[in-house]
C-alpha cells in the first residue's frame, strides 16, 4: 500500500475561487456595514485614550504613591511572606510598565495597566497588616486604602471615557 502515488501531484483544472469571501476593494464602507444589533461597539484597547486621562492618572499615581510611601512606617517584620511580596511587587511593576507604554502612545491599554497596578496596590495595602509586615493599622494605612481605591476608580473612569 503506497502512501504517495507517483504522478498524482498535479491537477488538471484550477480550483474555483470562493467568491463569497472576496471583498470588492472599490466598494464603500456603507455597502459592507455590519447589521445594527442595538449594541454599541466596545472600544478596543488600542483605541486612543481621551486627552486628559494620561496626565490625570500619571499625576494621581505619582502623588498618591509617593505620599503613601512617605507616610508608611518601618516594617515590623521585613521578612513576612516574601513570596507574596515578590509576586505583588512584580505585578505592580508590570502594571506600571503597561501603563507607561500605553500613556506614551495615548492608548486605552495604558488605563488597563493602571487599573491592574491599582488592583495590585489594593491587595498590597490589605496584605500589609494581615501578613504581619506592619504591626498595626494607622492613619497611613487608611490613606493607602483611600488612595489605592481612588486609583482604581480613576482608571475605570478613564476606560469608560
Amino acid at each position: 500500500m503506497a502512501i504517495i502515488e507517483l504522478g498524482t501531484d498535479t491537477r488538471e483544472t484550477l480550483p474555483e475561487p470562493e467568491t463569497d469571501r472576496l471583498v470588492d476593494p472599490a466598494a464603500t464602507g456603507a455597502d459592507h456595514a455590519p447589521a445594527a444589533t442595538g449594541r454599541e461597539r466596545r472600544a478596543a484597547l488600542t483605541d486612543p485614550l481621551s486627552e486628559p486621562w494620561p496626565l490625570v492618572l500619571t499625576v494621581g499615581w505619582v502623588s498618591i504613591f509617593s505620599i503613601g510611601v512617605a507616610l508608611e512606617p518601618s516594617p515590623a517584620n521585613a521578612d513576612a511572606m516574601p513570596l507574596l511580596g515578590a509576586l505583588l511587587g512584580s505585578g505592580l511593576f508590570l502594571g506600571w510598565a503597561v501603563m507607561v507604554a500605553g500613556f506614551v502612545q495615548r492608548r486605552r491599554y495604558g488605563a488597563v495597566g493602571s487599573l491592574g497596578a491599582a488592583g495590585v496596590l489594593v491587595a498590597m495595602t490589605i496584605a500589609c497588616p494581615l501578613s504581619g509586615h506592619h504591626a498595626g493599622i494607622g492613619a497611613w494605612w487608611w490613606f493607602e486604602v483611600a488612595g489605592s481605591l481612588t486609583l482604581v476608580g480613576a482608571s475605570r473612569a478613564a476606560l469608560r471615557a
